[in-house]
């Protein structure tokens, strides 16, 4: 390795400990902000449209966001519906 050679690496050296010093990165923090919570509500609609059900209405009033809808198959024994049928709504809202 010639004299300019290890010159050069060491002013490069340097100039990476000095830029370093100069433009730091903050550190990554674990108390950042806190965690957001959530309640969660879920219901049964059965055959109410939404736009007329007055507990949807309220629910929506009171910021509630849907985040499942699920359809319920009928349960059938002995060829009698015994439940089901029914559109399973999950909302959403912070605390």
């Amino acid at each position: 390795m010639t004299r300019s050679t290890r010159w050069l690496l060491a002013a490069t050296f340097l100039a990476g400990c000095v830029s370093t010093l100069a433009f730091q990165v903050p550190r990554a923090r674990a108390d950042g902000p806190p965690v957001r919570k959530w309640e969660h509500w879920c219901t049964d609609v059965d055959g109410v449209p939404s736009a007329t059900n007055p507990q949807l209405q309220k629910a929506g009033e009171e910021g509630w966001e849907l985040v499942v809808a699920t359809f319920r198959p009928p349960v059938v024994q002995s060829g009698n519906s015994v439940g089901g049928g029914a559109t399973y709504l999950c909302f959403k809202r912070p605390r």
